[in-house]
């Protein structure tokens, strides 16, 4: 199962996604906290690569920063992990980057023996409404619509 919605709020954008993976609550979020593994559900027309070298294990206050590449325009983008909570949560906000403002948090539930997992993304974009239909929504649907099938593919019993 599988929703990514949008909506805006106060100013702010909003990606809501969810998805039930049929996997125990700490291998999931061993999964997501471990960075390199982003590599793993990121698509490849994207060039994404981890520039700083980074620990394995994602902790309060570590800084990652990436490069990659949309619309044939290279980003570099600089992160910080603002929130971690094991087995819970975590949330990771751009300091440097291509978006106005951008926070990612990573929600995760125990459903019995399954975990239902969250992704709350909160951003602004330059010029507001008509950037963000006209190519961000777009840009951010097709990268979560991949993003989920990896991650399925991952968890796939």
């Amino acid at each position: 199962m599988s929703k990514i919605k949008f909506s805006k709020e106060n100013n702010y954008f909003y990606l809501k996604n969810k998805i039930i993976l049929d996997e125990n609550i700490e291998k999931v979020f061993r999964f997501f906290e471990t960075p390199n593994n982003l590599n793993l559900i990121t698509p490849s027309w994207l060039n994404f690569k981890i520039i700083t070298p980074v620990a394995s294990k994602t902790y309060k206050d570590q800084e990652i920063e990436y490069k990659l590449t949309l619309h044939k325009i290279t980003f570099k983008w600089k992160s910080k992990i603002i929130e971690y909570k094991k087995n819970i949560s975590f949330s990771d906000k751009q300091i440097k980057g291509p978006y106005l403002f951008w926070e990612h948090s990573h929600l995760f539930s125990k459903l019995e023996e399954k975990t239902l997992m969250k992704d709350i993304v909160k951003y602004k974009v330059i010029f507001g409404s008509l950037t963000n239909e006209l190519i961000v929504k777009k840009d951010l649907r097709r990268i979560f619509e991949y993003r989920q099938k990896k991650i399925q593919e991952i968890f796939k019993k």
